[in-house]
């Protein structure tokens, strides 16, 4: 169903398609973003083979609005009346207000007119937003850092008691390499890469990405050494 990064924080695979969903047990559950569309009967499943019920499941952290982690975000409200949370600067994408922009390239573009799952989204309503700097009482507590340049409300949570930075797609890993975010959906790269500079100043020791196996130890030493790659490729 999932398994352990560390202790009470679940990454769940079995039956999930899209980005990487975690899993967050404490008093009450927290579910950091929700598959691509089809992807909420195995997130429940995997609640309840934990001995929880899905009614425990009290919010859902959206890191950004794309459609790979938002797009079970309807079906586990109904289910669940979970409390949505997300960045003010991606809700309109999350409700249905605004349009999501498209993806850069022709070619992927053309994907997403031809393949239903793409775009086939939900809106929900966002029931509190979450700002930089706002601290989250889960796992002896959490910091909302605006990672913007993926998409304008993406967000990071940090656990410094936790000695954990969970990133979106911010910052991802393509085996065992960290990378930038996927260059289709990333609506401005220099942003996301001062973004990733901000990640770099934080203390912890575990990376949970939005893509990839989450990396466990030295995290944020890796992630300094890539920011500094990527600033000196630059200049």
């Amino acid at each position: 169903m999932g398994s352990y990064v560390i202790p009470n924080v679940h990454l769940l695979s079995k039956g999930l398609s899209g980005a990487n969903v975690y899993l967050l047990t404490d008093k009450t559950l927290t579910l950091i973003d929700t598959g691509m569309p089809g992807s909420a009967e195995a997130i429940l499943n995997t609640i309840r083979s934990l001995g929880r019920a899905p009614a425990d499941l009290a919010r859902i952290i959206i890191t950004h609005h794309h459609i790979d982690h938002t797009g079970s975000l309807a079906e586990l409200v109904q289910q669940t009346h979970a409390q949505v949370l997300a960045h003010p600067a991606d809700v309109p994408f999350i409700t249905g207000q605004q349009a999501r922009p498209a993806p850069r390239g022709f070619f992927m573009r053309l994907l997403f007119r031809l393949v239903p799952s793409m775009t086939r989204y939900t809106p929900v309503k966002v029931d509190a937003t979450l700002q930089d700097g706002d601290k989250l009482d889960i796992l002896g507590g959490a910091v909302v850092i605006h990672v913007p340049g993926h998409t304008p409300g993406s967000i990071a949570l940090h656990f410094p008691a936790e000695r954990m930075l969970i990133a979106g797609d911010t910052i991802n890993r393509r085996g065992e390499r960290l990378s930038l975010p996927i260059a289709y959906f990333t609506e401005d790269m220099p942003q996301a890469i001062a973004s990733i500079g901000r990640m770099a100043a934080l203390d912890y020791e575990v990376l949970c990405t939005g893509h990839g196996a989450p990396l466990t130890s030295g995290a944020a030493q890796q992630v300094r050494a890539f920011h500094q790659s990527k600033t000196t490729a630059s200049t």
